[in-house]
C-alpha cells in the first residue's frame, strides 16, 4: 500500500474513533438524562419529546425537522409517545389533510422534568470545567464545524 493509502486509511480510522465517541457521549447523557424522572424513556422518545418546543401543535415535518430525523422515524416515534398518553394527533381546521400534534398535560409536564433534569446534569457535568477550559472546548467544537463544513459530503 503507498503512503498516501495509508495516510487516508489512518485519517478513515481516526475519524470513526472520534465518530464512535461522540455517538457513545451523546447517548450516554440523553440517556442518562431520561432516567429519574419517574418515567424511563428511550431514546427516540427523548428525541421525540425534545422536538416540541413551546406550548403549540406540531406537523409532522415540523417535529421531524426539529428532530432531525425523517418522517417515517419520527412518525414511529409519536406513535410511542400517543400510546404512552403524552401526545396526541388530530386534524388541521383549515385543512384536513394536515395532521397536527400536542403534547397531554401528562406530555407537558414530563417533557419540562425531563428538561429540567436535563439542564442540570448537563450543568453538573460540564461545570467540572473552567471558564477557560469550557470557552476552549466551545471554540475547538465550532473549528472543527467550520474545517468540516468545507467538506463536500454527497450521499
Amino acid at each position: 500500500m503507498n503512503k498516501h493509502m495509508e495516510d487516508l486509511h489512518d485519517f478513515e480510522k481516526k475519524i470513526m474513533e472520534v465518530k464512535d465517541f461522540y455517538i457513545e457521549f451523546f447517548k450516554k447523557t440523553l440517556v442518562m438524562n431520561g432516567k429519574g424522572i419517574g418515567v424511563d424513556f428511550t431514546l427516540s422518545e427523548i428525541k421525540a419529546l425534545a422536538a416540541f418546543r413551546g406550548d403549540k401543535d406540531y406537523t409532522m415535518g415540523e417535529l421531524s425537522k426539529n428532530a432531525q430525523v425523517a418522517m417515517p422515524s419520527m412518525t414511529e416515534m409519536i406513535d410511542k409517545l400517543e400510546k404512552h398518553g403524552m401526545a396526541e394527533r388530530s386534524r388541521d381546521e383549515n385543512d384536513r389533510r394536515v395532521v397536527k400534534v400536542r403534547l397531554t398535560a401528562q406530555g407537558k409536564r414530563l417533557r419540562k422534568e425531563f428538561m429540567q433534569k436535563r439542564f442540570n446534569d448537563l450543568k453538573a457535568m460540564f461545570g467540572r470545567l473552567s471558564a477557560a477550559e469550557l470557552d476552549e472546548l466551545i471554540s475547538s467544537l465550532k473549528k472543527a464545524r467550520l474545517i468540516l463544513e468545507k467538506v463536500e459530503v454527497t450521499p
